[in-house]
């Protein structure tokens, strides 16, 4: 095994902190920063390592939006509207059904021949970087047709579930406009829009504003942590090091005695007050 990308520590540090001066556990120990590392992202809802992230968010037709994995360092693209990249219709008039859809990272194709085979054809958008080679890719599936409309990134293109192209053709979208001028507050994540001099819209909106729609602002960035920041490494400690103790007794017992030696183990109230209070100012409040 190995540490994973989001991993909030490491097992050297797990161990210092703990006092373990063996090996025999480190297996353990890396997996162990791993599942929390996970745990603690869930809770927050957010990543925390620094890498780069493309979103589409959800506007209100308000000035100002957030980012989900803050801080900022830099952004390249904040983008809105919508413009057609590739249709795709289907190629076979038997066909029972024929779907596309677009996923986080890739192309679904589904289709059902009229004998009753089903077949899924899964297109990622790391082999297939462009509409171009994407749409091309396309029309080389048996079932279906293909045509590139205008060349973009493949992975900027909006997500929709499975669409029907036995009778009709999908529009698969890239955002159309990024000429907005914009500022950003890049600790705290958020975007504000200064003036927007390319309405494209046909619906009556605001000036300045985004568009009061479902995920209709695309951004691209680089966020997170270079530096994972020490309450989040203790967090990841705490549940780490509660974890691997309690691993062998009885979750149930908080306190025994033998004798003249006893010991009480706090609660598990009091672990989770006290981890959350140092996850509190990380967790995204949607």
């Amino acid at each position: 095994m190995a540490l994973a990308s989001n991993a909030l520590t490491t097992v050297a540090a797990v161990k210092t902190y703990m006092g373990v001066t063996t090996s025999t556990d480190d297996d353990l120990i890396e997996t162990m920063v791993n599942n929390v590392s996970d745990q603690i992202e869930r809770w927050c809802d957010r990543s925390f390592a620094s890498q780069t992230f493309t979103e589409y968010l959800d506007a209100y037709g308000t000035r100002t939006i957030a980012v989900q994995n803050p801080p900022v360092v830099s952004v390249d693209l904040v983008a809105f509207s919508t413009q057609d990249a590739i249709t795709v219709t289907g190629a076979v008039d038997s066909d029972i059904a024929a779907t596309v859809a677009i996923e986080g990272d890739q192309a679904r194709l589904y289709r059902v021949q009229e004998d009753g085979t089903e077949t899924v054809t899964n297109l990622a958008f790391s082999t297939y970087k462009t509409t171009t080679t994407l749409a091309s890719q396309i029309n080389s599936t048996a079932g279906f047709d293909a045509t590139v409309v205008v060349n973009a990134l493949s992975k900027n293109m909006h997500h929709m579930g499975g669409r029907d192209v036995t009778s009709t053709t999908a529009y698969l979208t890239v955002p159309d406009d990024a000429e907005s001028e914009y500022r950003v507050d890049y600790d705290r994540g958020f975007i504000h829009l200064r003036a927007d001099a390319f309405p494209r819209f046909n619906e009556t909106r605001r000036n300045n504003r985004f568009p009061n729609q479902f995920q209709s602002v695309f951004v691209q960035y680089v966020g997170g942590y270079e530096t994972i920041p020490n309450a989040l490494v203790q967090a990841a400690f705490e549940l780490i090091s509660d974890a691997y103790r309690g691993r062998d007794r009885d979750r149930a017992i908080n306190n025994e005695s033998l004798g003249d030696y006893s010991y009480t183990v706090r609660s598990w109230s009091e672990w989770s007050e006290n981890v959350q209070t140092l996850l509190g100012p990380f967790k995204r409040i949607r």
